[in-house]
């Protein structure tokens, strides 16, 4: 992103009215099932990073306008589905961007979103105890109206681990609206090196370490929420195998070829589901026991 489209962008909704009302419009169409969270997400997050911190309360209650109105004046499964999806995103994008303000560190960032998705596994099995129930409902009913052929076991496998995934796909998400966001408030002073030299250099914390532990022995124990909760428990050491990846890549690749290897890369992580997620995860572990960047020279300078 230039410098000059950074500024021609932020310049339309420096205005609160002018943000207020786009994400009003935004989280409305977002209620309809329209693709728009991102837009929705990246004003939050530009708003928390760069305006007051009052500017971003208004901003954030404005966007959670809809959802509420949503919630009380309609009913039906699929509308508190929704909200509870618009809410819990719009709640941890805004969370993850105040650390970021805060703290300017991405390792803290990570940490924060290691903490918060398997708290959110947590929260929702307590408030919807048979929540596999519900899933194993709507992928058999979803299954029965398509052509696709599945057996009955693997619905079942699936349904134990669905909330994780879903939690694990929302907290994903934010984290890539809040690195746009943070590209984008970079971009307006001209300062795209120094977001490189952030995100190269994260880690996984021992604190987040011993949390991914923690719930593993969960799940070992059979606690209904462990294995979900362990799954999202991943997403630290997952985005510093990208790191890593990234780091390797600024290092070893000519920049004629860069582009086309970032966009090989990222196909082979939806390509290759769950297994390049895996690998990238285990790199971020071995990060911690070996310091991978600097025991083979991959660190961004």
């Amino acid at each position: 992103m230039s410098e000059n489209k950074a500024k021609k962008i932020a310049g339309y909704i420096d205005s609160i009215n002018n943000a207020g009302l786009c994400v009003i419009i935004m989280s409305s169409l977002a209620l309809f099932g329209l693709p728009v969270m991102w837009i929705l997400g990246m004003v939050i997050c530009y708003y928390t990073l760069e305006k007051p911190l009052q500017h971003a309360y208004i901003v954030m209650l404005a966007a959670l306008l809809p959802s509420f109105i949503a919630f009380f004046m309609l009913s039906g499964s699929f509308v508190w589905q929704v909200f509870w999806q618009v809410f819990c995103y719009l709640v941890v994008i805004f969370t993850l961007s105040l650390i970021l303000r805060f703290k300017r560190s991405w390792s803290s960032v990570l940490q924060a979103a290691g903490l918060i998705g398997p708290f959110l596994v947590f929260l929702i099995y307590t408030l919807y105890p048979d929540i596999d129930a519900w899933w194993l409902e709507r992928l058999t009913s979803y299954m029965q109206n398509t052509d696709i052929e599945q057996g009955d076991l693997n619905l079942v496998a699936y349904s134990k681990y669905a909330t994780g995934m879903q939690t694990t796909m929302l907290v994903v998400s934010a984290m890539f609206n809040l690195l746009l966001a943070r590209v984008w408030q970079a971009a307006i002073y001209n300062k795209i090196k120094k977001v490189r030299q952030e995100c190269y250099s994260v880690t996984v914390s021992g604190f987040s370490s011993i949390t991914t532990l923690v719930l593993a022995l969960c799940f070992y124990a059979n606690f209904n929420w462990g294995l979900d909760a362990f799954i999202v428990s991943l997403i630290p050491a997952f985005f510093v195998g990208i790191s890593l990846f990234h780091c390797w890549h600024m290092k070893n690749i000519a920049k004629s070829n860069r582009t086309f290897a970032l966009i090989a890369f990222y196909m082979v992580i939806l390509v290759m589901f769950p297994f390049a997620p895996i690998i990238l995860v285990c790199l971020g572990f071995l990060d911690v026991l070996l310091d991978l960047r600097s025991r083979y020279s991959i660190l961004y300078k």
